[in-house]
């Protein structure tokens, strides 16, 4: 996720640098880029670039900012709202489909203060059918068509959910309650239904890339993989593929790791990497000096995933292993 952060005042502004001085450290903040002053201008370059908004002022001040750009829950940016005292932390702008609710009370934690959530299925403790797309990296068909499943939830009212076994992952006690459940697994979809109102979610493809010491050991390479599909809240098997340089492919540590997952493993070669050029890339000197490539981990999860993919986790060291995760573009 890329972040804006704009404040007005010195207190905001102070508020802004525990905050992006937190976010660095988050392997999900992938940039951060902090605007003081001029809320005008600073949306203007941040709202249709930044995956997310976090502003520090008044609610009146950003909401009349943001209101000509605001477009579509789908493509909105998530705009979190936080008060000058750091007290409440608020989600203001897509909350489900643009992570919004997740991302208000990461920043709510961080600064000890109240996360204010206002969409009906939160509160009502549902789980909203763009929340389950959010969550698990689903593409949204007939959007028009969320309100009529959101609706029927907060209703209490049971939605249809058909999909494959290979989805059941996502089905928590929460989904279990909420919707009834029926497989097909003819189908690489997860479609929910309700009084002939459709929503289809088709999976954007997710990539791990791998970097690991030599003769690694497979516990070690399992143990990276949880602990980063833990900080992004997805099950193992949410993963499509693993990816690795050529000078790792017969390492086994992570062929066996591979292998239990039951995952494809794409080689990418040293070359490919020389010439791959990419902003969200970071350079590690060791691997350079090693291989003569700035990294591992962070291309070949990138250069493993369709052309237009990016980073939803930054290169993240694990006892011995490396390990980032790629997406496939909305």
């Amino acid at each position: 996720m890329n972040v804006a952060i704009i404040s007005i005042t010195q207190q905001g502004k102070d508020i802004s640098d525990k905050i992006t001085q937190k976010l660095q450290q988050d392997p999900q903040i992938i940039h951060i880029k902090q605007y003081h002053k001029n809320v005008k201008d600073a949306i203007a370059e941040s709202f249709n670039t930044y995956d997310a908004i976090i502003a520090i002022m008044a609610s009146g001040i950003i909401i009349r900012s943001i209101a000509p750009y605001v477009t579509s829950k789908l493509s909105d940016p998530a705009v979190v709202l936080v008060n000058d005292n750091a007290n409440h932390a608020i989600s203001l702008l897509s909350g489900h489909f643009g992570g919004a609710n997740p991302l208000t009370h990461k920043i709510a934690d961080l600064l000890g203060a109240d996360a204010v959530i206002t969409t009906s299925t939160d509160v009502n403790k549902k789980t909203g059918i763009d929340s389950i797309a959010q969550n698990y990296y689903f593409k949204l068909e007939n959007p028009k068509n969320i309100r009529y499943i959101n609706r029927a939830l907060v209703d209490d009212r049971l939605v249809e959910l058909k999909m494959p076994h290979k989805y059941s992952y996502i089905l928590d006690d929460e989904i279990k309650k909420s919707y009834n459940i029926t497989y097909d697994d003819m189908q690489d979809t997860i479609v929910a239904t309700v009084d002939g109102h459709d929503v289809i979610l088709t999976p954007r493809n997710v990539v791990m890339g791998i970097g690991a010491r030599r003769d690694i050991a497979q516990a070690k390479v399992e143990n990276a993989v949880k602990c980063a599909c833990q900080i992004l809240n997805i099950k193992p098997q949410r993963i499509d593929s693993f990816a690795t340089v050529d000078v790792k492919e017969n390492e086994k540590g992570i062929l066996d790791t591979v292998a239990m997952y039951d995952k494809p493993l794409k080689i990418i070669t040293k070359d490919e990497i020389k010439n791959f050029t990419d902003n969200e890339c970071s350079k590690s000197d060791f691997v350079m000096k090693q291989f003569g490539i700035k990294g591992v981990c962070e291309p070949t999860a990138l250069l493993a995933n369709h052309e237009n993919s990016h980073l939803i986790f930054k290169k993240t060291a694990y006892n011995g292993v490396t390990i980032a995760v790629s997406l496939s573009d909305k």
